[in-house]
């Protein structure tokens, strides 16, 4: 029976991508068939080069990258709905012409799901981000698709308003009990925040959730170069909660 988990987050440029990254690369040591999906992916274009050889192959989104930094082992990447502007997936949506139809996202997810074992699901921007100007969010899209999502954060200063105010929209949109799956940090830059350790007990005291790990800093990971074996394995190691919510211990 297929899964499919949900990376949401507390804002843009927190590290989703690397966190999800970091999911395929676990279901990978645990010999699981893995698929990723981008729903809305926004501010892809043709541009930067992707991989050591410029010339070979051109960089365009998130599902690109995650194709390229472990290439030949997931059962696909793509995404749903690509916009060139690095703008809200309802403002891209609106400038291109299109309308972000949620069903389809989730017909779309049911389909890759069944290619795999697990599929993980990356949002756009944070949870509350509009797919339209009706403030339909992709809190709503997993609810319709009774995804299971996991909150994206930083370990840092302010990652306390941040994350419970991400908890308690997801809650209040439908994103409860086992649909809320807990919540994980990314360390994001060399050295750890003075207050980290305290962020983590404190999220866990106020949250009630299960926090699934932290993602170490990987000074190479933006490059878009595929992972070596070394960061590859600490990035599969890095959060130990899945093993509780893979098997519902």
């Amino acid at each position: 029976m297929s899964r499919i988990l949900c990376i949401t987050g507390t804002g843009t440029d927190i590290g989703k991508t690397g966190l999800s990254l970091s999911v395929l690369l676990w279901a990978r040591s645990k010999g699981l068939k893995a698929g990723y999906l981008k729903p809305v992916q926004c501010g892809s274009r043709e541009g930067a080069p992707l991989g050591p050889n410029p010339g070979t192959r051109t960089f365009f989104g998130d599902s690109e990258w995650i194709e390229a930094a472990i290439p030949g082992e997931l059962s696909g990447a793509s995404a749903v709905y690509t916009f060139p502007d690095a703008v809200s997936p309802h403002l891209a949506a609106e400038r291109a012409g299109v309308w972000i139809d949620p069903d389809w996202i989730v017909e779309q997810a049911d389909a890759a799901s069944r290619r795999c074992d697990l599929l993980v699901v990356e949002g756009a921007g944070g949870a509350a981000v509009p797919l339209n100007r009706d403030g339909l969010s992709l809190a709503d899209v997993a609810v319709k698709g009774r995804w299971p999502c996991l909150i994206a954060a930083q370990p840092g200063l302010g990652t306390l308003h941040h994350t419970l105010t991400t908890a308690h929209f997801l809650r209040a949109r439908g994103v409860s009990g086992s649909l809320l799956a807990g919540f994980a940090l990314i360390q994001s830059a060399p050295t750890a925040s003075p207050v980290q350790a305290d962020n983590i007990a404190t999220l866990r005291d106020m949250l009630d959730l299960p926090f699934f790990g932290l993602m170490p800093h990987c000074p190479g990971l933006g490059k878009r170069l595929p992972l070596s074996p070394a960061v590859a394995a600490l990035l599969a190691q890095s959060l130990p909660g899945l093993d509780a919510w893979w098997t519902g211990a």
